[in-house]
């Protein structure tokens, strides 16, 4: 933690409403007329309103800020990361800090640094389904998964490791992300079964015959179950390295942020399963595949969708590991994060074979 005070802007120099409303929230004495002495309300006016005499509201508005630079420190973080005033809260407790000399919260007495306030305060003011989740779920969970998809790099920048996470969302957003994982097969294949077959059905030569595509479930109850026994054993895998968390002062509850994040593109590999299927199914239309001896008609074997979904779930297992070592790496400031990684999802693995073996009678 440091007490240093930053440098107010100089591009801050601009005594706007705003600039007014951030000073009389820190003190409402303090904006006082030079000739007479009387306190100035935020009106923002160039005229004071007991003497009369003109005020010039810039030289004022500094002369404010350099004489309390102390109590205005909060003002050169809020200039640059763009944040209300009202932002600036205690981590812990909430309580507004607008106006504080001293790095202790005076509602609960915890110390803070100005840069992790800041830090926290940019968090909660993004669309990220944790913090937004009650306000706007829907915009919020298409961002965070837009984010952990594609931006994971950017997306650990937004959070802040001195905010505490929020349980709740968190494992809504794990439920959601094994909804998608378990049902996004069947829901794009609504839309892409009947696309194939109508394409079938303009394609369709009177001297061949007519391709008829069904993109039926690709999973059952079983695996379902291997899903969520997976999910359980890498989570707690990752809590046991109990050495590493308290080293680099690692919660349960962040271990499960990052988690609940990492596997947000893998949540998405079925879905884009059914659709490179489909894609490979067009392929009959262009492709010299092997003709069907019986039929005449082309065929793609059966080993070529078997390796389209033996690479799309491996893929989706490398891209939980790279996004947990991501994570470690950017968010929990872990350095051997692609070990702890690597042995969690091996143990998940192995722990879901197992109950997977000791439980078939029951699927």
């Amino acid at each position: 933690m440091h007490d240093s005070t930053p440098p107010i802007p100089s591009d801050m120099a601009n005594p706007s409403k705003s600039m007014i409303e951030q000073i009389v929230a820190v003190d409402r004495e303090l904006l006082r007329c030079p000739n007479c002495d009387y306190v100035i309300h935020e009106d923002g006016q160039d005229r004071c309103s007991e003497c009369g005499s003109e005020i010039d509201m810039d030289a004022l508005c500094w002369h404010v800020i350099e004489n309390n630079r102390e109590r205005f420190k909060y003002l050169w973080y809020t200039h640059v990361a763009k944040l209300p005033i009202e932002a600036i809260c205690c981590v812990k407790c909430g309580y507004r800090l607008v106006g504080q000399t001293t790095n202790r919260c005076p509602e609960c007495g915890v110390s803070f640094d100005w840069e992790d306030v800041t830090d926290a305060a940019i968090s909660k003011a993004s669309n990220l389904f944790e913090y937004r989740w009650i306000a706007d779920p829907l915009k919020s969970i298409a961002v965070t998964f837009w984010l952990g998809a594609t931006s994971p790099f950017r997306l650990w920048r937004t959070y802040s490791r001195s905010d505490t996470p929020r349980v709740i969302p968190l494992l809504i957003l794990v439920m959601v992300q094994w909804l998608l994982f378990a049902r996004g097969w069947h829901a794009v294949a609504l839309g892409v079964d009947p696309l194939m077959n109508k394409i079938a059905q303009w394609m369709a030569d009177p001297d061949t015959v007519r391709f008829r595509f069904t993109y039926g479930a690709r999973y059952e109850n079983s695996d379902l179950i291997d899903y969520a026994t997976w999910s359980v054993a890498t989570f707690l895998t990752l809590i046991l390295f109990v050495q590493s968390n308290r080293e680099y002062k690692a919660s349960w509850r962040q271990v499960l942020r990052v988690f609940a994040h990492a596997t947000i593109f893998a949540s998405l590999c079925t879905a884009v399963w059914c659709v490179l299927e489909g894609v490979l199914d067009s392929s009959l239309y262009y492709w010299p595949w092997r003709r069907n001896a019986r039929s005449g008609a082309p065929s793609i074997a059966y080993a070529y969708y078997a390796g389209l979904g033996t690479i799309m779930l491996w893929l989706a297992l490398g891209s939980v590991w790279a996004m947990l070592w991501i994570g470690y790496k950017k968010y929990l400031r872990i350095p051997h994060g692609w070990a702890i990684a690597g042995v969690a999802l091996f143990v998940g693995h192995l722990v879901t074979q197992c109950v997977h073996t000791i439980t078939s009678w029951e699927y």
